[in-house]
C-alpha cells in the first residue's frame, strides 16, 4: 500500500550559521538550524501538500531530538528513523559570506551516527510504501555502511517496481574524484531521473561542451529515463531517453542563502514532475522553487504551495525546446 509521494534515508546535520557580516573566528553568537540534502529534498515537499518519510540513525539525545522534531514539525514521517543510545550528530558551521567574500563551511561530522550504521540491521522495506525514491550522493561517501543501505534500498526499490532519483551531490570535502565517480557509477546507472550538477559533471566525468550535449553525454553514459543538468543562475537543462530536450531559464533572485538551492531545485522538479510525468513542468517547478529557496535564510525551502504557484505563473516563458 503507498502510503508516502517520496521516501528517502540519509544524514541531517546541525547547523550553526555565523550571523551576516560576522566572521566565524570572532562570532559571539550563531543560528541554530538544521539541514541534510534528503532531508531537505523532503521538507520542501512536505510543505508542498506532499506525503514524505525521512529514514536515518540518530543518537538520543537533545540534538538528535531537535531534528526529529523539526523535520515532523514540517510535516515529514520521521518513524523510520532508528534511535542509538550513543553517538553524535554531524555538525557543520557556515561562515556567511557577502560578495566579493564568499561563504565556507566547516564540517564536523566524522564518525556520526548514521555513518556507524549496520546496513543488515537497517530497515529497508518502508521504500516499498512510496511512490519514489529519492537518494544523493552524499549519503554513500559518509561510510561503507552507508554505501551498503543505498545500494539495498535502491534495490529493494527496483523490486518494488518504486522509480529513484538520484541526486550526484559531489562533496569535495567527503571524498575525492576518482573515487566517487567509480562509487557512484550504478547509482547513477540505476536512476528513473538522474539529477546532476554541470560541474560534478566535468570533475567526475570529464563532460565538457555546451549543457545540452553535457546532458547527453551524461544520459548516453547512465541510460536514466531523464537527465537533469543544473547549471546554477543558468537555469537547467533536462533530456530523455526517448529524444526529448527541454531547457528552463532560472528566474531572477535576490540571493540570501544559497545553501540548499540544488536541493529545492530538486524537490520542485519531483514536485512537478511525479503526478503526470510532465518533463517541463517539472523543470519549471525546480527553477522556481530553486529561486524561491534563496530568499530564504537556512537549508530549508520554506516555501508554501501558493507561494509557488505565483513564481510559476510568472515564469511559463522560460522553457525552451
Amino acid at each position: 500500500m503507498v502510503q508516502w509521494d517520496v521516501v528517502s534515508f540519509g544524514e541531517t546535520m546541525i547547523r550553526l550559521a555565523v550571523p551576516l557580516g560576522e566572521r566565524l573566528e570572532t562570532a559571539t553568537r550563531l543560528e541554530v538550524g538544521i539541514g541534510g540534502a534528503e532531508a531537505n529534498v523532503l521538507v520542501a515537499l512536505a510543505r508542498l501538500g506532499r506525503r514524505t518519510a525521512w529514514a536515518s540513525v540518530l543518537p538520543r539525545n537533545p540534538l538528535g531530538e531537535r531534528i526529529v522534531r523539526e523535520l515532523a514539525w514540517h510535516g515529514v514521517d520521521t518513524s523510520w528513523v532508528q534511535w542509538v543510545e550513543r553517538g553524535r550528530v554531524g555538525v557543520y558551521y557556515l561562515d556567511t559570506g557577502v560578495p566579493p567574500r564568499p561563504t565556507a563551511v566547516l564540517y564536523d561530522r566524522a564518525g556520526s551516527a548514521v555513518a556507524q550504521v549496520d546496513p543488515a540491521a537497517f530497515p529497508i522495506d518502508f521504500v516499498a510504501g512510496g511512490r519514489w525514491l529519492h537518494l544523493t550522493g552524499i549519503t554513500p561517501a559518509l561510510s561503507v555502511g552507508c554505501r551498503a543501505v543505498a545500494e539495498r534500498l535502491m534495490e529493494r526499490a527496483r523490486a518494488a517496481g518504486v522509480p529513484v532519483s538520484f541526486d550526484v551531490n559531489y562533496r569535495s570535502r567527503l571524498w575525492g574524484p576518482d573515487e566517487a565517480a567509480r562509487v557512484l557509477e550504478p547509482f547513477c546507472a540505476g536512476a528513473t531521473v538522474l539529477f546532476c550538477g554541470e560541474g560534478d559533471a566535468r570533475t567526475l566525468w570529464g563532460l565538457e561542451g555546451t549543457a545540452l550535449e553535457v546532458a547527453e553525454r551524461l544520459a548516453g553514459r547512465f541510460g536514466a529515463g531523464v537527465t537533469v543538468l543544473t547549471l546554477g543562475e543558468g537555469g537547467a537543462v533536462a533530456v530523455t531517453r526517448e529524444g526529448e530536450r527541454v531547457t528552463a531559464e532560472a528566474p531572477r533572485a535576490t540571493v540570501i542563502d544559497r545553501v540548499g538551492a540544488g536541493d529545492a531545485f530538486a524537490a520542485g522538479f519531483l514536485h512537478g514532475y511525479l503526478d503526470g510525468r510532465d518533463l517541463e513542468r517539472g523543470l519549471r517547478t525546480g527553477v522556481a522553487l530553486a529561486a524561491l529557496k534563496l530568499t530564504v535564510r537556512g537549508d530549508l525551502a520554506l516555501i508554501s504551495a501558493a507561494e509557488l504557484e505565483a513564481m510559476l505563473s510568472e515564469t511559463r516563458r522560460t522553457i525552451v525546446r
